[in-house]
């Protein structure tokens, strides 16, 4: 305990220090892992968080990495399950599909859906008045339009890459994806997606994983399991919704209202469990210290609840998004989607 409060200590006064004097340090690199450091643009794009103060030339401050090592051990996740070793044995699917695009239809922007927890109209009997909550029916409706219109469904890397400029994309693409990791996502949409060969995206609440499967009750509310992480790899890839800072408190999110080494600590553990450097914002809240945590943990893509599409030249870590609720008719969808 003594050695974790000396490096949390250490972190947190290097973290405020640059918050506080304005120097733009290297983004962290996490070792042992696939995430890709992007340094380049640091210093600018650090300057749009914190408009009004007059950036500094980056340097790299020793001992950083070295703290980052020292916290994966302390949260060491050795003594994982089975199914949870499995799925960190994969590599994340940063595979980029071929794409039939042409003068005529290709895409300047994309459409990014949010959902939550699904539930067949007569099985829900809890949360009727919960926007967070939409029938498999409602959302069988959706895909199967998408399908009709030939649509393709593409993973977040691949949205990466677009935003990038490294791909070209055709009109007719959406990203899918769901926030929290409630088990009915597996239970109800990942057949449905699979049937249609959709791709879609979960963000998880990493604490909340069991190692193993439950059968699904729809009067409670339960997480999916590291069993059904591995088992829906075919569809879903997993991603990073905090490891336990999916709480308010004065109904202001835990990012925003702990300390920074608790929100450090927290993400860097959330990031080495699923692998993944893209991240949804629980309530979609979050401030320019949030945002230089995650540049500095090498988070590469975030999103929030803000209503938009996404496009080339936009803050990869303020991407909008679409949420889908249980008002969302069939005609707002196709016009969400882009469908005329």
């Amino acid at each position: 305990m003594f050695k974790k409060s000396i490096i949390i200590i250490l972190l947190s006064i290097i973290v405020l220090t640059s918050l506080t004097l304005g120097f733009m340090y290297e983004p962290l690199r996490v070792m042992g892992s696939n995430y890709i450091n992007r340094s380049s643009g640091i210093v600018g794009r650090i300057s749009k968080f914190f408009k009004g103060e007059e950036a500094i030339e980056s340097s790299k401050v020793e001992g950083l990495e070295i703290l980052l090592d020292e916290i994966d051990e302390i949260n060491s996740i050795e003594n994982g399950g089975l199914y949870q070793q499995t799925y960190r044995e994969k590599t994340y699917n940063d595979g980029v599909r071929s794409f039939s695009v042409g003068d005529d239809n290709k895409a300047d922007s994309i459409a990014v859906l949010m959902y939550h927890h699904l539930l067949k109209e007569d099985e829900n009997t809890l949360y009727q008045n919960n926007d967070s909550v939409i029938t498999v029916e409602d959302f069988q409706e959706q895909m199967k339009v998408l399908h009709d219109h030939s649509y393709h469904t593409i993973t977040l890397y691949e949205l990466e890459q677009f935003l990038l400029g490294n791909l070209d994309l055709p009109k007719n693409t959406v990203v899918i994806t769901f926030d929290d990791g409630y088990l009915s996502n597996i239970q109800y949409a990942y057949p449905i997606l699979k049937e249609y060969g959709f791709k879609a995206s979960n963000f998880l609440i990493t604490h909340k994983l069991m190692e193993t499967s439950e059968e699904f009750d729809p009067d409670k509310l339960q997480y999916l399991s590291w069993q059904d992480m591995v088992n829906t790899l075919d569809v879903f890839t997993y991603d990073n919704h905090t490891h336990d800072l999916h709480r308010l408190e004065d109904k202001k999110g835990y990012l925003i209202t702990k300390p920074v080494d608790d929100v450090v600590e927290d993400l860097h553990l959330n990031m080495k469990l699923t692998d993944s450097p893209y991240f949804a914002y629980p309530y979609g809240q979050y401030n320019g210290e949030t945002l230089y945590i995650l540049q500095n943990l090498d988070m590469r893509m975030a999103f929030t609840v803000k209503e938009g599409p996404v496009k080339r030249g936009d803050d990869l870590l303020q991407l909008k998004r679409y949420g889908i609720f249980p008002h969302t008719g069939i005609n707002e969808f196709k016009k969400i989607v882009g469908i005329k």
